[in-house]
């Protein structure tokens, strides 16, 4: 058809008619007799697609040899093999890749929908076999609840290399050093888990561990001892599905539950989300290319004032609690000095960052979290997971935005208390209006600064029941 300009065709079918059935039993005996097809499709991986790129080649080639010995392959053209071979390993390969990516999408989706009282970070020591297991462990039964953030190895070598998608930050005389490393990225490490077996540590190693333990709330749990092999330490382990109870917490689980089921049971709802999502990904797209010289002088600027990376990021909380890195232009230089000192905040600011974070253009690469999914350009700011209280986790059943309701109505100049406040009364009340007066007023707030609306703030309190007034005059 292609080399034919598609005239003729009847008669070029026909004439193909011994080659087309040829080519059809041997791709089905090849494949068969090779398990291509107990290899279930959402499982997939790259050393799938090789096979199928191996058996394709063997099939075609099969097939030209039986053809040859019909009918010399008079009828066949040279091309025609190699346009055959490359639409079947394409539509194999889309095909599979299509039903992996859809299989991973719903188990996000159904992770995504489930109520999650704590989300557990956790710090993985070792890069070995047993490490590997815990990974796959762990996204497995308790995704997306227990993150675990990167790997310690003992090997320098094996910085930045990957396990399981995980990275490894670091060695173990560099553990101070990586958790406030992470701490300056918004992530709290709950959890230290050690996949070498303890005898097997060099002294310094664990004596980190234990100083870690012993200076903070990061608890270290050994793997050999949780599974029954050790019984090196008599120190109790905190369970992995241990929940917090309090009351604060449970009417947090009720209002979130009943914001979910609306999500479920309004068709208006539905709608509304899905056209948000639609409009932030063509509103995303668009200024990304717009606003890429800007950024790219935005780059180069925070290059030269506080060096390199220029982009910063941060873990927080996003839709359903789900945690995600948001990035942003760097404003401040690095957080610790040659000696590794801490260096106050305050002394890490910088003229242009100053400026950048006055006009919110340190906000620009968060266009890219809005096109991969992770944010929505109206929405509950991303707080740190430290501010995210758990009365107010209905904010997380909508997508984080780069700006939002809390943010033109007081942003930076009103307590984190009301900034919830304001954010949960946007979930329950969102609309094309309200989005289409945000984004107003996120113009306004850029031009003359952040004022606080009392009015916004008084009726959202009301709306949850909370009669306490703000006591503060417009002005303010």
């Amino acid at each position: 058809m292609l080399r034919g300009n598609f005239d003729s065709v009847t008669d070029s079918v026909i004439i193909l008619t011994p080659y087309i059935f040829v080519s059809i039993g041997c791709a089905f005996v090849v494949f068969f007799l090779a398990g291509l097809d107990r290899t279930p499709w959402r499982y997939s991986s790259v050393g799938d697609h090789f096979q199928v790129v191996i058996l394709t080649v063997l099939s075609i080639l099969l097939a030209l040899v039986l053809t040859f010995a019909l009918n010399r392959l008079t009828p066949v053209a040279r091309s025609l093999p190699v346009v055959q071979g490359a639409l079947i390993v394409s539509i194999l390969i889309c095909a599979r890749s299509a039903a992996r990516l859809w299989h991973a999408r719903q188990v996000h989706i159904d992770g995504n929908n489930r109520i999650n009282e704590r989300h557990e970070t956790v710090l993985l020591v070792g890069a070995n076999t047993v490490a590997e297991l815990f990974l796959v462990s762990a996204k497995e039964f308790a995704a997306p609840r227990v993150q675990v953030t990167g790997i310690i190895a003992e090997e320098p070598k094996l910085r930045g290399r990957v396990i399981q998608q995980t990275p490894v930050l670091g060695v173990m005389k560099e553990l101070q050093e990586i958790l406030q490393s992470l701490d300056v990225h918004g992530v709290t490490i709950d959890r230290i888990v050690v996949a070498i077996a303890p005898y097997r540590l060099q002294p310094h190693s664990l004596e980190a561990l234990l100083e870690v333990e012993k200076s903070s709330n990061v608890v270290v749990q050994f793997l050999s001892e949780r599974l029954g092999f050790e019984d090196y330490r008599q120190k109790a382990s905190l369970p992995l599905d241990q929940m917090l109870n309090s009351v604060p917490r449970q009417r947090t689980v009720a209002r979130f539950r009943e914001v979910v089921d609306l999500d479920h049971t309004n068709s208006t709802t539905k709608s509304f989300r899905l056209g948000k999502r639609i409009v932030d990904i063509v509103s995303a797209a668009f200024l990304l290319v717009t606003v890429a010289p800007l950024a790219t002088l935005i780059a180069f600027m925070v290059a030269l004032d506080v060096g390199f990376p220029v982009i910063f990021w941060q873990q927080r909380p996003g839709l359903h609690g789900r945690p995600f890195k948001l990035y942003k232009f760097r404003t401040m230089r690095a957080p610790h000095d040659k000696y590794r000192t801490r260096i106050p905040d305050d002394q890490r600011s910088s003229a242009i960052g100053k400026i950048l974070r006055r006009t919110r253009l340190d906000e620009l690469p968060q266009l890219y979290n809005v096109l991969i999914g992770n944010m929505s350009l109206v929405g509950p700011r991303p707080l740190l997971p430290c501010d995210q209280a758990a009365e107010y986790a209905a904010r997380l059943s909508m997508r984080p935005g780069i700006t939002g309701w809390a943010q033109v109505n007081g942003g930076r100049i009103i307590p984190t208390s009301d900034k919830l406040i304001l954010d949960v009364w946007y979930v329950e009340n969102a609309s094309w209006i309200l989005d289409a007066a945000i984004l107003f007023r996120t113009v306004r707030m850029v031009l003359f600064g952040d004022r606080i609306n009392v009015g916004a703030v008084n009726q959202a309190r009301n709306h949850l029941g909370l009669n306490v007034p703000l006591m503060m005059t417009p002005a303010e």
